[in-house]
């Protein structure tokens, strides 16, 4: 025999021994590997998309708005930043020099040459100054003016009326249509067609250049760059007047005298001296100007401004960040992630996969060892639990913002449901770790894991049972000031404020500047657990319309559903005192005395009331073969004993359907199904064994062929229904049903039950029990008082 065969042998001597093993080798030899294994596979792979989602390799920027750092904050890296100041000056240096755009309309020159034109044909149809009509004259005083001659201002050169009138003869006699002084009109305006004209520019220095604008007729695409001196009307009339010179010149020649030439072009330039300011032609196009202007900006290089690691102070001890130096900070967290190598990210990695591994075993430990162990058998529960971490932690990681304490909300919400579903306990330790992941994961410091842990434990401990529409609101109230109290508290304790209040050199705290100083903080502190505490109610408050929905996926129940279900007019419950009046009778009293044995013990007594209700619905269909419902024929004499156990048993299985189609919550359904177990029917196997006794060719009659499928209770309030269904059963058969005998028969129940091992899944203690059948037998004595027997009244 080799060395293997020898241990296994061995093994098998000491294990003949029948010698008990530790639990938890016990439990590893007697699971399913293979199912095992598929849970441990979904908690790695919830962990690995935790990881993932909350970037477990990128340290996360920490820091926010209000924030006030217990020491000075000094760069880790040299990095350059922009200087913002100088940038804005560089581009506004850019801007003034930059031509903006200006729109060229010529077509109000046309009118102004058509005017002038049709002036000049009045004046020239009137034969003398003095017989001039009215038109006549208003045209020609346009051109002469009004102005008044002066002593200081005359001259010898200064023409009188008639001059220019006759000037004006002389000129119009060479050109009686006016045409050559149309033409010299147009020729003189034709810069001004092309470059436009204006009396102002409409923008403001630091908008663009004042000395060179762009001008386009059509398409910007097609502008010109002009001087604005060009365009510009008081730098255009000298021109027009030189231009115009020019023109006569060379129209009129020597045909018209020099001297009534010069009157002319200064009556000419007079009139469109006057006239001109109103035929601007430039107008102002914002929009392409400031294209123009955001395109250079852009192209402006960025001055920037070197930090030095372990020299730049980026922010001081006991000043709250303001935004300025939180975008500073941010950008010396974001070059320092940038220089960190793939070891790093590795590292740290490993690292918060070492803590998730941690809080899982942690966790899963208490669920297998304390709650409920239902929880890690059924894979879809599992998956839930997995699912509702993720998000929480997940939510609250990405919801975290530079200037709110966003984060609660996620946890809150995850916190309640938690409550809701798994209860106080299991809710406390899951958000607890929760609590950690997110602080961790946000690469928070210890007060915000306090504030955290102070918002989830508060509403894991306030929400309990939900009997009301407003009771979450409550809940988010409570938290919520309880949150910010915290808040306050660990600002105070953590920022030194005490120390920082106190004058530089002084610990004085009734300085002035101090003491002021001390209550800015104070207040500031206030203003942001306010803001905490609204992310607290908000939440809380909306997640009461979600309820339907938190208990279908979930598969639970809240109070505030199940009282809709108490109501005894239920169809079901009518059609139950219909058929079976004896069993609703009985579920009535079961309802009774197991509510207050469930409130005894801690256990959610409304279930157990509202599962007593229904628990017996299924004996609707057969009501006759039931005792409760006989009236003196009993229909199993005619039966053989594993008829009627079938007959009995089929109650649970018909009672669990009924439920189903009526959309009757699972917790229902459960208790419906649980409330016998595995129990034996003792009756019908008793009487199947005897009958077997008395057969010459009997066989031994099994157990397993009497017994309720099961399962057995899961829960407290399944255990207390079992026994308060039973108690309430049995009590029926006691001849004189006094206390002694009441608690007698309660204990007797509650030890056979216990010794059948129907207990075993529901985690159900001694102390309960015992609470339980004190509070059993307390409700059956009040059931089956004494009644004081009244003296029979005397006829009249």
């Amino acid at each position: 025999m080799n060395g293997q065969g020898k241990t296994r042998a061995n093994q098998q001597r000491i294990d003949s021994l029948g010698i008990p093993k530790p639990r938890l080798i016990q439990w590893w030899l007697d699971s399913d590997k293979q199912d095992w294994a598929i849970r441990v596979t979904m908690v790695l792979i919830a962990a690995l998309a935790l990881l993932v989602v909350c970037q477990a390799w990128r340290p996360r920027f920490s820091y926010h708005v209000g924030d006030m750092p217990a020491r000075d904050i000094i760069a880790r890296v040299s990095f350059e930043i922009e200087n913002e100041a100088e940038t804005e000056q560089a581009q506004l240096e850019k801007l003034r020099e930059l031509p903006v755009f200006y729109r060229n309309l010529p077509n109000q020159l046309t009118q102004l040459r058509a005017i002038l034109k049709s002036q000049l044909l009045v004046v020239g149809d009137s034969s003398s100054l003095q017989s001039m009509s009215d038109d006549q004259s208003d045209a020609f005083d346009a051109f002469a003016g009004t102005t008044i001659v002066t002593p200081e201002s005359a001259t010898e050169d200064a023409a009188t009326p008639e001059q220019k009138y006759q000037a004006l003869k002389a000129v119009l006699a060479e050109d009686t249509e006016a045409e050559k002084l149309d033409n010299a009109f147009r020729m003189m305006v034709q810069e001004v067609f092309e470059n436009g004209l204006l009396e102002t520019l409409k923008h403001d220095p630091e908008r663009g250049s004042q000395r060179f604008i762009r001008v386009y007729t059509a398409d910007p695409e097609d502008s010109i760059e002009v001087s604005v001196e060009d365009v510009q009307v008081a730098r255009m009339l000298p021109r027009i007047k030189t231009m115009l010179s020019e023109e006569f010149r060379s129209l009129f020649g020597d045909s018209v005298p020099d001297q009534q030439r010069a009157i002319v072009v200064d009556m000419v330039s007079q009139w469109i001296d006057e006239r001109l300011p109103q035929y601007q032609t430039l107008s102002y196009d914002e929009p392409t100007s400031e294209e123009a202007r955001a395109k250079l900006a852009k192209n402006v290089p960025p001055s920037m401004k070197r930090l030095f690691a372990g020299q730049t102070e980026l922010a001081n001890a006991g000043d709250t960040i303001d935004p300025a130096e939180l975008a500073l900070l941010r950008h010396e967290h974001q070059r320092w992630q940038d220089l960190r190598g793939p070891v790093d990210e590795a590292a740290r990695f490993l690292a918060y996969a070492g803590m998730l591994a941690a809080l899982s075993l942690l966790c899963g430990c208490y669920i297998f060892f304390v709650d409920d162990r239902a929880i890690l058998r059924d894979k879809v529960k599992l998956g839930k639990l997995l699912c509702l971490i993720v998000l929480t932690v997940g939510g609250s990681y990405w919801a975290t913002t530079d200037h709110y304490h966003s984060e609660l909300a996620p946890l809150v919400v995850g916190t309640v449901i938690a409550a809701i579903v798994y209860g106080r306990d299991l809710a406390l330790l899951l958000m607890s770790a929760c609590c950690i992941s997110v602080t961790l994961f946000l690469n928070e410091d210890l007060a915000q894991m306090v504030t955290l842990a102070a918002a989830a434990t508060t509403v894991a401990l306030v929400t309990g049972r939900v009997r009301s529409n407003s009771h979450l609101l409550f809940v988010g109230i409570i938290s919520a000031a309880i949150t910010a109290l915290t808040f306050i508290g660990v600002g105070l304790v953590t920022g030194d404020t005490m120390a920082i209040a106190a004058a530089p050199g002084s610990l004085d705290l009734e300085d002035q500047v101090g003491t002021t100083h001390f209550f800015d903080i104070l207040l500031m502190l206030s203003r942001e657990g306010l803001v905490a505490g609204l992310f607290i109610v908000v939440p809380t408050t909306l997640i009461t319309p979600l309820l339907p929905l938190i208990e279908k996926v979930f598969r639970v129940h809240t109070d505030l559903s199940l009282m809709s279900l108490s109501d005894v007019s239920h169809p079901l419950l009518r059609r139950l005192a219909q058929r079976a009046p004896g069993t609703y009778n009985h579920s009535i009293n079961v309802a009774s005395i197991g509510e207050a044995a469930a409130d005894s013990i801690g256990a959610n007594g409304l279930l157990v009331r509202v599962g007593a209700y229904f628990h017996d619905i299924g004996k609707m269909f057969k009501p006759e073969y039931f005792i409760e419902n006989q009236s003196g024929v009993n229909q199993h004499d005619s039966l053989q004993p594993a008829m009627s156990t079938l007959v009995i048993i089929a109650h649970v299985k018909d009672g669990a359907d009924l439920a189903r189609n009526h959309h009757l919550p699972q917790p229902i359904i459960d208790l419906i199904m649980q409330h016998h177990g595995t129990t034996l029917v003792e009756y019908f196997f008793n009487e199947a064994a005897k009958r077997s006794e008395e057969d010459p060719n009997h066989e031994q009659v099994s157990d397993k062929d009497f017994r309720y499928p099961g399962p057995k209770p899961q829960t407290l309030e399944a255990a207390v229904m079992m026994l308060a269904d039973a108690v309430e059963s049995a009590s029926r058969t006691l001849v004189d049903p006094t206390p002694a005998r009441i608690q007698s028969l309660v204990d007797k129940i509650a030890q056979k039950k216990m010794t059948d091992g129907q207990f075993d899944e529901c985690g159900l203690t001694f102390r309960q029990l015992r609470l339980v059948r004190e509070s059993l037998a307390k409700s059956l004595t009040s059931i089956f008082h004494a009644r004081v027997k009244y003296p029979s009244q005397q006829p009249a």
